[in-house]
């Protein structure tokens, strides 16, 4: 059967990427040059990066801007609306994920083009086809969404990012390396459906960053392989049709903690954490992962990261109920003390 499936056409990682948008709207979406675009961004960042909004604005001949207070369902629905009825041929997201989530939801739901200006990359849904977004009881979902036709990742911006938020980039990079261990041991013995291609791309986000020899957060050639890593994994989703290139048992962990526990640890730093424990649950040497997390000074200490041993042990023992996903949880016998050893591994082993 044949997928259908569309992807970016263009992505510029560079100095003054901004300032760009009308070069490659003219080369790769020529009939939006003239059309209406709504800018959906958060509060503050337009005084922020004031002199990138006056290149960007500057180059727009009809456009709005919509501040976005929450990237909750109901919003994104009322702004997919609001560009259904006023002819606006075209979204632009400014932002983090609040910003973005919600122009690349509306933008799928009102059938129109998306274009992506993160300002950090902090995780793989900068292009990914899911939004994560509040929805009912104050609840986090994620939806299916659309992947932006086009990024302009502007690393004068990206640099300015809190240096965490771009660790957690890194982090959900490498949840890659076990999401696609359980994808296959789903394919073996749950009936799972495979697909090379998106296996392909997605192990190659992850070993390109592993490999690199730009492991930098502050130069222009680091910034590249991380935003292209993160890219391949939201490509490798898409074609995919479904999240298992870069989610499994390191993902449920994650989702496990968010919803048993109040905790302000980015989605991305979590990841990394459960993709160390996942790792060693696989029966595979978690070293790899540890020694790739540190040339990027990136720690998974629990205790580190204000995780208690009971919250650990308890996240991980539910983790298995947050999604209907085979992984290796469903294949060996969870008990409270394997997680206790773990947490005291990670302790000892983790700087």
């Amino acid at each position: 059967m044949m997928s259908n499936y569309s992807l970016p056409l263009f992505m510029q990682v560079k100095e003054n990427a901004v300032q760009d948008l009308n070069k490659n709207l003219s080369l790769y979406m020529p009939k939006l040059i003239h059309t209406k675009t709504l800018i959906l961004t958060t509060d503050g960042l337009l005084q922020t990066l004031e002199k990138k909004v006056v290149v960007l604005l500057k180059q727009l001949l009809d456009f709005e801007i919509i501040t976005v207070q929450e990237s909750s369902f109901d919003f994104a629905v009322d702004v997919a609306k609001k560009v259904a009825m006023n002819n606006i041929s075209l979204i632009i997201g400014l932002g983090g994920g609040t910003a973005l989530d919600t122009a690349k939801y509306a933008a799928f739901v009102a059938n129109v083009a998306y274009i992506a200006i993160p300002t950090t990359l902090s995780n793989d849904g900068v292009a990914s086809p899911v939004s994560v977004l509040f929805a009912e009881h104050g609840r986090k979902h994620s939806f299916t969404s659309k992947i932006p036709d086009g990024l302009l990742i502007d690393t004068d911006i990206v640099f300015d990012a809190p240096r965490l938020l771009m660790k957690a980039g890194v982090g959900d990079t490498i949840s890659n390396y076990t999401a696609l261990y359980d994808w296959k041991l789903g394919c073996e013995e749950n009936s799972d459906r495979p697909n090379d291609f998106a296996y392909m791309l997605s192990e190659t986000a992850f070993t390109s960053l592993l490999y690199s020899e730009a492991k930098s957060l502050t130069t222009v050639p680091g910034i590249q392989m991380l935003a292209q890593s993160l890219v391949l994994s939201g490509l490798a989703m898409q074609i995919a049709g479904n999240s298992r290139p870069c989610s499994g048992s390191e993902h449920l962990f994650c989702h496990a903690m968010d919803e048993l526990f109040e905790h302000n640890i980015p989605h991305g730093i979590l990841v990394a954490l459960g993709s160390v424990v996942a790792c060693r649950l696989q029966g595979r040497d978690h070293h790899i992962l540890l020694d790739f997390l540190e040339a990027y000074d990136i720690s998974v200490s629990p205790k580190t990261l204000n995780i208690t041993e009971e919250e650990f042990i308890k996240a991980w023992m539910f983790a298995k109920e947050v999604r209907k996903r085979y992984t290796i949880l469903n294949k060996i016998n969870l008990q409270p003390e394997i997680f206790r050893q773990m947490y005291e591994m990670l302790v000892k082993e983790c700087k």
